[in-house]
C-alpha cells in the first residue's frame, strides 16, 4: 500500500523542521580549531538543584564592539556551561534555561558575569547556585543566582579539558590548570 498525499506532506514537513531546527543553531562545535587570532574560552557552572529544571542552555550578549550577530551560545554539560571561539570585547550575559523555562541572569553591573576579554586565554566567571525567592501563594516566584566556591575554576576546567578538539584550546586549558594547582 503506498502512502497517501496527505502522509508524505506530513512526512515531508516534519523533515524540513527538523532541518531547520538543527541547522539554526549558531553553535560553533565544542573546542575545534581557533576561527581567529586570539579567540578565547568563557566558562562557569549554574547548580540548578532547586530549580524546576537542570540548564541546557546560555547565552551571552556582545556588548563592544556592536556588531551583526552579538549573541553567543554555550554548551552546558551537568551545568558547566563554557564556550571557545570567543573574540575580544566586552560581553554580558542574558539568559539560561532548560526544557520550557527561560531565565534572565540578575541585573548586574560590571562583574564576573560581564566579561571583558582584552587577549587570548581563559575568562573563568563563577560558580552560581539557583536559589528560589517564594513570593507568596498568588505570586510568581523569582530566584537569585548566589556565587558559591564549588566547583572551583579548576574543578571545571578538569572536565572541559576532554572537549578540547585542538591543540590550541589543550594548551590554553592545560596551562591554566598547572597555574590553579601551583
Amino acid at each position: 500500500m503506498f502512502p497517501n498525499r496527505k502522509s508524505i506532506r506530513l512526512l515531508s514537513f516534519a523533515l524540513l523542521a527538523a532541518l531547520a531546527l538543527t541547522s539554526c543553531s549558531t553553535y560553533t562545535p565544542v573546542l575545534e580549531k581557533p576561527t581567529q587570532a586570539g579567540d578565547s574560552l568563557v566558562f562557569g557552572y549554574i547548580d540548578m538543584d532547586d530549580a524546576p529544571t537542570p540548564v541546557k542552555w546560555v547565552n551571552m550578549k556582545r556588548m563592544r564592539p556592536v556588531v551583526a550577530t552579538p549573541y553567543y551560545n554555550f554548551w552546558v554539560v551537568d551545568g558547566t556551561f563554557f564556550r571557545g571561539h570567543t573574540p575580544y570585547g566586552s560581553y554580558k550575559f542574558t539568559q539560561f534555561g532548560g526544557s520550557n523555562y527561560t531565565y534572565s541572569f540578575p541585573e548586574q553591573g560590571k562583574g564576573e558575569l560581564d566579561p571583558q576579554i582584552n587577549t587570548p586565554g581563559v575568562y573563568y566567571v563563577g560558580s552560581y547556585k539557583y536559589k528560589k525567592i517564594s513570593k507568596g501563594l498568588f505570586r510568581d516566584d523569582e530566584f537569585d543566582l548566589v556565587k558559591t566556591d564549588s566547583p572551583s575554576e579548576l574543578e571545571l576546567l578538569k572536565k572541559i579539558v576532554v572537549y578540547a578538539q585542538d591543540d590550541y584550546w589543550k594548551a590554553m586549558i592545560e596551562k591554566r590548570i598547572r597555574e590553579l594547582e601551583k
